[in-house]
């Protein structure tokens, strides 16, 4: 979809309405509520194509009028506009589009898929076979396809030996991790048969303009059926 002066004064307008929901915010913080009518059953159109505003687990959301405003999720303004949401908790701020911060726009276990494995393992934290601690971990062989219509600049997080398997060596020779750009392969770390005391590798990767991401990674081993997550994937998200 076009960024059109259209789009340009719809996002102008939920502006308006993303600003008076958060004057709201502090008196809720407070404990202040009260009760309000609304009236619903409301459609969105951006360029004449409907929007259906679902939260973060794809739930539908709904759309009301109060006072003569309308007001909607500001997911649901990010994806009329092809652009990233971001929440920061610490100053209860939200940021359409891009945003110099200092962690990524998302983190990958959050993102949604197009097409790939419907699961994997992740860790809100895992340690390297040096100690280190890293962040919203994935232990898991996963092969996943992501739709980011250019909205994002890079992919970073560190892929390392787990603590736990420090000893191990790998058993087969195709682990590692392969990142494809629009069906190029822009990145790629591949590990040998018996390879161990790995150090932990960091990766920047650029994804400027790039519109499908495909990521394959394996870390995972089963000889003997002695089922073992040797490698990890560490503070992996990506950035606007």
């Amino acid at each position: 979809m076009k960024h059109t002066k259209k789009t340009a004064s719809f996002l102008s307008g939920m502006l308006t309405a993303l600003l008076l929901v958060g004057m709201v915010t502090p008196a809720l913080a407070s404990g202040l509520s009260k009760r309000i009518e609304v009236s619903s059953g409301v459609s969105i159109y951006v360029d004449d194509v409907k929007l259906n505003p679902r939260d973060a687990n794809g739930n539908p959301v709904e759309v009301f009028i109060y006072n003569g405003t309308t007001y909607l999720p500001v997911r649901a303004v990010s994806e009329a506009l092809e652009v990233p949401v971001q929440w920061d908790g610490s100053t209860r701020s939200v940021y359409v589009g891009k945003h110099t911060g200092d962690k990524p726009a998302v983190w990958l276990e959050n993102m949604d898929y197009f097409s790939g494995d419907s699961s994997i393992h992740t860790l809100q934290s895992d340690k390297d076979n040096a100690g280190n601690t890293y962040y919203h971990c994935i232990y898991d062989d996963f092969q996943r396809t992501y739709l980011l219509n250019g909205q994002y600049s890079k992919l970073t997080g560190t892929i390392y030996q787990r603590y736990d398997y420090r000893s191990t060596s790998l058993y087969y020779d195709d682990h590692g991790l392969w990142i494809y750009g629009d069906g190029e392969l822009i990145y790629s770390c591949p590990f040998e048969q018996g390879e161990t005391g790995i150090d932990p590798i960091n990766f920047d990767i650029d994804l400027t303009g790039i519109l499908k991401l495909e990521i394959v990674f394996d870390g995972f081993e089963a000889p003997m059926s002695n089922w073992k997550h040797v490698l990890a994937l560490g503070n992996i998200g990506l950035w606007t």
